[in-house]
């Protein structure tokens, strides 16, 4: 986190968490356009999930319109998180779309924030934002949403949970961590290989809809990443430090942050079962 401050101060926080861009239209129109745009700009969507029908089925009704762009893998991808595995937490992309009658946000994350943070930017990874932010740009002018408020470099918090498990191997382990994620209840997706990185995605109605009721533009970091990477003999297992999305506005003293503390309590659980010890880079 220190290195995110630094960042932050330098550029005066010029750079965003979020970029997001208004569009009119029904949310089919919408989702259209929002495709047409990822592909023009070089980017392939994987899959689009219906995470508001999701969640209107699950907590009842009362929750936007609200569907989820999970991108193919590409080179900035694979080159990100091959510099640094922690780079997962939001990759493949997620590109989001919510809102309701006519009008929806479409946004993702601020790559150039996110991958300076990870010291990963340059080359494929600059190129990866270049493509999100000329397709969000085809919709329409492009708003950066800034963190409301600086992290405190004394918490020693990063923007990933590690653990490290030894002698394992990597297809154990993501067993392992998906059949933990499917006792406490949340939904998975299959899991996808970028680059030396299996990333597994899972995602839980009820934080979901706390979340993004409290600030819509978190949805670049759903679904929720958990990854796997091979290291030596041994295994690195992560996930994304769910206290992060408290940098956002609007989310410190909203009941998204209780939901956050849960979401850390039971996804730090997932990652002991394991059998792994906490992580630091450069142990």
């Amino acid at each position: 986190m220190k290195r995110l401050v630094a960042v932050l101060m330098v550029l005066g926080l010029a750079l965003a968490q979020s970029l997001v861009v208004e569009v009119q239209g029904s949310l089919e129109e919408v989702e259209a356009k929002t495709l047409k745009a990822l592909e023009a700009a070089g980017l392939q969507a994987d899959r689009v999930l219906n995470l508001g029908e999701q969640v209107r089925q699950v907590t009842g009704p009362g929750f936007p319109d609200y569907r989820l762009v999970v991108l193919k893998p590409e080179a900035g991808s694979v080159e990100a998180v091959s510099k640094n595995p922690m780079a997962a937490i939001v990759l493949p992309p997620t590109v989001f779309i919510t809102g309701e009658g006519k009008r929806y946000m479409v946004g993702t994350f601020d790559g150039r924030l996110l991958f300076s943070m990870l010291g990963v930017y340059g080359g494929e990874v600059e190129r990866l934002v270049w493509r999100l932010e000329a397709a969000l740009g085809r919709l329409g002018p492009v708003k950066r949403i800034a963190p409301a408020l600086m992290p405190d470099p004394s918490s020693g918090m990063m923007p990933a949970l590690l653990y490290r498990v030894p002698s394992a191997k990597v297809e154990d382990v993501v067993l392992l961590v998906e059949t933990e994620l499917t006792s406490n209840g949340l939904n998975l997706l299959p899991n996808v290989k970028v680059g030396p990185v299996t990333v597994i995605m899972p995602c839980k109605s009820e934080w979901a809809r706390v979340m993004f009721l409290t600030q819509p533009a978190g949805g670049f970091a759903a679904p929720c990443r958990f990854f796997a990477m091979q290291m030596g003999q041994d295994v690195l297992v992560g996930a994304i430090e769910p206290m992060l999305m408290t940098i956002m506005p609007g989310v410190m003293g909203s009941p998204a942050v209780a939901m956050l503390q849960e979401a850390k309590r039971v996804m730090t659980g997932i990652l002991e079962a394991t059998g792994g010890t906490p992580y630091r880079p450069g142990q």
